[in-house]
């Protein structure tokens, strides 16, 4: 054991007496500290135990907090919205006697208090510590030394329907370290007005003392159909920020440029998002105000950079937690909505997200709002991806807090989410019901308000399994009991080293929730300075076994509640730890060597020592660059159409697949040049190298006279056998009907020094939205044939279309399509095709990927191609798949593909035993065509969209299905008309993942990408040896931002960096290490080689190029 540790915990040992005689003070830490403290490692005993939870009964426990809410004719949910929106619940050890007290929210009850007696054994203690029954709505409660004594208060934010300053007043209960409390809000400056909700306290300025942010919000919505609300009272309905100003708190809201939007907080959480040093917050709103996001800027203002940090929200954010969920040391965000997960209630009790309203929104920068529990991943290179989707927690019915928190001690955080409310105050056929009453003029609202349904529901544990994946745990840990939960919290009540649950649940008893995990741990307190003695705000990094685990002290979290101050590392089995640091927000820092696990350390600021800790260089392996520095000035600018206007049930916008790029020597000089697509309406440009290593615009653009057109692939290639590189140009797009002569397309015969002209004579004459284009010399006369890659048919998607082989012909292409590949007939929605030979015979064969396709292999006999992915095991391989890149990623001297699929961040989870179907047809007879998603439920397929969006593009469904919950009742045969689902085009897929295929004996063998290169849609790969280590490795980049807004638009990657090992591992890198951080709508890679270096250019939909260098 290092002496450093002996010693603090020897001086623990000598001061821990003095202290609580001097002051009464609260380190009366567990006992197993004492005992287990300074045993060696090597007699360090596995905590022993079995994963879930112990509810136990308020017999048991002596907790009967019931937040009971009683409906009158003044206060229903129908006269004031937020009746069920709950209260929260803190744990801390108000008495400092080592175990900790719990607080209680109550909306139309009294605040209690309950004093923990040991062995999950509480007294309400709340008339004798002096907690008020005075009128009013309290919601949120967080425990704080607000006046620097070493015990903590108890801050009550309050709201309700009162139009009277004075009965919203939140209160400040300090502690007089004899179990009772004395009301002070007034007398430290905390006396909020407001319509609160939630407060914290952290250290903004880092002085060493604490300062709080109020979360408040506007009166209910219902309030100001009631009263006239005068514009003056705005100033309550703002969330407020106030500094410590010696012991005393003054507002500086607009000092601290906070926004004044007024929105309808529900939830703060703090924390050091970027890791400078200085605290920021993260506000959850409501409705649609969009959430904050504030950048501590270190000089008392904050800077709101949601916009800039996270590519989409929530849009109706309940609570928000901030944790390191992949133990990378950034922190990451949860937010909660109430999207459903069960398939009757999100179509009975959800309205469909509005088009209309929803690009209101973002125009009036409201952000981009889905209504959809949000995981946002910090890359540690500026930004946010969300993974709520994949990690499968992104629908869990109307739920309040989501808090990031580890469970079983495994070392990695769970989350937990409260859920249900009261009555299901968004019931559609409900809503209709009581519409139609206020027409009449009929309507009792209490009478009514009893009729709307209610539904308990349980709350949600997902245990992390890492990598972005999480599995539902509820059941199996005995976390399922059904309920109206909203506020939840954290503390080891009974001090054995795991983190029990307290719930604050409507019109029911309080949930208390005994931890029984097993799992090694360690636990910190601390002792900070004068005015910050529970040390809220510093951050703990633990090293052991090549792993790393970094938490910060902060306690409010999720929604209205407070968690029990310090910090619990889960250490699994692990019984060595190499060391400990805390930092502390002033800088100075603890480093202790080989802490025990299984103990608790009191972490003493008095002994932290100023830049102890040696930052390692972080050196990237690609360095970003701007392309307009080196002359390459080109931004896509995708022209405006709307996919969802004849075809109101596709997935996704099929008009925003370009831009691509293509790079060769067009004039002789040894250099590469590149050439980039445009948009319709938009001419691609050339851009020709220079001996420094810059480019300059190509003299000869005679594109610019098709710029009508949309460009899609293209590549160069020698057309006509002249030694220089011509240029193929694919027209595509859904914009433009079949048979359109926009969809031609085109080739430019390069005169040999880099001037083009547009041969029309060259390709056979085909109207066709073409994407991709591969060339190779099929009959081997020695000039380069192509494969034209045909992505849809305009207005019929998902029909399948056919794509062509032109042979070169002495500089014509003829269509040999039907003699030499007839199988491309028809062969369905390509977006990316390879030739290549898999079978080492000599020749090449040809690999294809689309859209509801079965990745296909054209297996090449002496200039035939037939259709053998069957023989190489390609059946049954249906996706969304983007792109194809062969590479031999194993060294075995054969060609493997990496091939890209829409991924697994999604909503539509497709299983091998539950694959996701489409179904296309003109169901209503109507002249158009009809698309219909569908999942199975119950032993059935269902429709995923809903009444509302199907009866928009068929309008029998709303003829057919008066109510909402005979729709949501019915299967789709039941839905879509009789006879009519027998001639669909109907396809299946069982997997969505992006796959690398291992050419093997004969057969290619799937293989999953890793998880992180599933959290998009893979549009491009790249191949090489970026590492220098005789492998190859792969760069992957995609997006698709143009999905209907019911889909949460696929945004989340950043690229990614995948080391191969010669063996067909692939080991993903982040960002922060690989250099690579591409958040935008990418299309393509490619490589140029410059003597000055190489570089990587990435072309976005809609927006400029990127560029790298390495």
């Amino acid at each position: 054991m290092s002496l450093d540790r002996c010693l603090m915990l020897s001086y623990f040992k000598l001061t821990k007496t003095k202290n609580c005689i001097k002051n009464t003070y609260r380190w009366f830490l567990p006992l197993f500290f004492v005992a287990l403290g300074c045993t060696d490692n090597k007699g360090i005993l596995t905590k022993e135990g079995t994963s879930g939870f112990q509810l136990l009964s308020h017999q048991e426990t002596g907790i009967t907090f019931n937040n009971q809410i009683k409906e009158t004719q003044q206060r229903n949910h129908l006269f004031y919205s937020q009746i069920y929106n709950g209260a929260g619940v803190a744990i801390g050890d108000i008495n400092n006697d080592g175990l900790p007290d719990v607080f209680f929210s109550g909306n139309m009850v009294n605040d209690q208090l309950y004093l923990n007696e040991g062995n999950f054994k509480f007294k309400n203690i709340t008339q004798t510590a002096g907690i008020a029954s005075s009128p009013g709505w309290s919601m949120g409660v967080t425990m704080a030394d607000v006046n620097s004594d070493g015990y903590l208060d108890i801050y009550v934010s309050r709201n309700g329907d009162s139009m009277n300053p004075d009965d919203r007043v939140n209160l400040l209960y300090i502690n007089n370290k004899d179990y009772t409390f004395t009301e002070s809000a007034q007398l430290y400056g905390l006396a909020d007005k407001g319509f609160s909700t939630q407060a914290v306290f952290f250290d903004m300025d880092n002085d060493g003392d604490l300062d709080m942010y109020q979360v408040n919000q506007p009166p209910d919505p219902r309030l100001f159909l009631r009263y006239k609300i005068p514009r003056s009272r705005a100033i309550y309905h703002r969330d407020k920020l106030y500094r410590n100003d010696g012991g005393k708190y003054t507002e500086i809201s607009r000092k601290a440029a906070l926004s004044q939007s007024l929105a309808h907080g529900l939830g703060v959480t703090a924390s050091d998002f970027n890791n400078d040093g200085w605290t920021d917050l993260y506000v959850s709103n409501d409705y649609d105000e969009p959430d904050f996001m504030y950048y501590n800027n270190g000089d008392g203002t904050f800077s709101n950079v949601i916009d800039q940090k996270l590519k989409h929200i929530s849009r109706f954010s309940m609570g928000v937690d901030a944790g390191d969920v992949n133990n990378d040391g950034h922190t990451d965000l949860i937010t909660l909505d109430m999207a459903a997960e069960d398939h009757y209630r999100s179509k009975t009790n959800m309205g469909s997200m509005n088009p209309k309203e929803f690009f209101q929104l973002v125009e009036w920068g409201k952000h981009r709002q889905y209504m959809f529990n949000t995981l946002q991943i910090n890359s540690g290179e500026g930004n946010f991806y969300d993974v709520g989707n994949l990690a499968g927690i992104a629908k869990t019915d109307w739920s309040w807090s989501g808090l990031l928190v580890d469970l079983d001690n495994d070392g990695l955080r769970d989350i937990v989410i409260s859920n249900g409310i009261k009555k299901d105050i968004r019931n559609n056929d409900f809503l209709n019901k009581v519409a139609k009453k206020i027409k009449k003029g009929s309507l009792n609202l209490l009478e009514e308000s009893k009729d709307a349904p209610s539904v308990p529901l349980p709350n949600y544990i997902y245990k992390n399994k890492g990598d972005f994946r999480f599995k539902k745990e509820s059941k199996e840990w005995g976390f399922d009991q059904p309920g109206f939960t909203t506020g939840i919290a954290y503390g080891d009540l009974d001090n054995d080293g795991d983190m029990d649950i307290i719930t604050n649940n409507i019109d029911a008893p309080a949930f208390v929730y005994r931890n029984t995990t097993g799992g090694n741990f360690l636990k910190l307190y601390f002792e900070g300075p004068r005015n910050n003695l529970f040390g809220y705000g510093v951050k703990a990094f633990l090293y052991y076994n090549d792993q790393f685990q970094i938490a910060e002290n902060f306690v409010s979290r999720g929604y209205l509640s407070s968690m029990e101050p310090g910090i619990l590392f889960g250490l699994g089995k692990e019984k060595k730890i190499e060391r400990l640091e805390v930092l502390w927000p002033d800088g100075k820092r603890n480093i202790i060597e080989d802490p025990t696990p299984n103990t608790s350390l009191l972490i003493r600021y008095e002994l932290a020592k100023t830049n102890e800790r040696k930052e390692r260089a972080n050196t990237k392996m690609f360095c970003g660059m701007d392309p307009s520095s080196i002359g390459l000035k080109f931004s896509h600018k995708e022209n405006e159409y709307d996919d969802f206007q004849e075809e109101t049930l596709l997935p996704h916008r099929l008009s925003e697949n370009g831009p691509f790029s293509a790079v060769a020597d067009i004039n002789g000089d040894g250099l590469e040049d590149v050439f980039i697509g445009g948009a319709s309406g938009q001419s691609g440009r050339l851009f020709v190298q220079q001996e420094n290593g810059s480019f300059i615009p190509n003299p000869s653009q005679p594109w610019e006279m098709e710029k009508k057109s949309e460009d899609l692939g293209c590549i160069f290639l020698d057309v006509d056998n002249d030694d220089d590189m011509d240029l193929f140009v694919a027209s595509g797009g859904n914009e433009f009907s079949q048979g359109s002569k926009l969809l031609e397309d085109r080739v430019y015969i390069n005169n040999g020094v880099g001037e083009f002209h547009r041969d029309r004579d060259i390709l056979p004459k085909k109207y066709e939205s073409s994407q991709c284009v591969r060339t190779s010399d099929i009959d081997k006369d020695g000039d380069l044939d192509l494969l034209v890659g045909t992505r849809l048919i305009p207005g019929r998607y998902p029909y399948p279309a056919s794509s062509f082989l032109y042979i070169n012909d002495g500089g014509k292409y003829v269509d040999k399509t039907m003699e030499i590949a007839p199988d491309l007939t028809n062969i369905g929605l390509v977006s990316d095709a390879t030739f290549s030979d898999i079978d080492n015979d000599g020749d090449m064969d040809i690999l294809l990927v689309g859209e509801w396709m079965n990745i296909t292999l054209l297996e090449n006999s002496n200039g035939h191609f037939e259709d053998n992915s069957e023989k190489w095991g390609l059946q049954s391989t249906k996706g969304i798949w983007w792109s194809i890149t062969p590479v031999d990623i194993d060294n075995d001297g054969d060609e493997d593909y990496v091939v890209g699929n829409l991924g697994l961040n999604n909503k539509f989870k497709p299983t091998k035993d539950h694959p996701l179907r489409i179904y296309a047809n003109d169901f209503d007879k109507n002249g158009t065509n009809d698309i219909v998603l569908a999942k199975e439920y119950k032993d059935s397929y269902v429709p995923l969209r809903g009444r509302e969006c199907m009866s928009n593009q068929m309008p029998y469904v709303a003829d057919k299905f008066k109510d909402y919950h005979t729709y949501a009742s019915s299967k789709l045969t039941d839905i879509l008309p009789t006879g009519r689902i027998e001639n669909t085009v109907t396809h299946e897929i069982k997997s969505l993942e992006s796959i690398i295929l291992i050419n093997s004996g004969g057969k290619l063998i799937q293989k999953p990408l890793p998880t992180e290169a599933q959290v998009f849609p893979i549009k491009s790969s790249l191949f090489g040896d970026f590492n220098e280590d005789g492998h190859m490795d792969i760069l992957v980049v995609g997006n698709h931002y143009g999905v209907e807004v019911e889909t949460i638009r696929y945004d989340s990657g950043v690229g990614c960096l995948l080391l191969g090992d010669g063996s067909s591992n692939l080991i993903p890198i982040p960002a922060t290490k690989s250099g690579i951080n591409i958040p935008k709508d990418s299309r393509h890679i490619n490589l140029i080689h410059r003597p000055s270096g190489n570089l990587l250019l990435i072309t976005n939909n809609n927006d400029s190029l990127q560029m790298y260098r390495w």
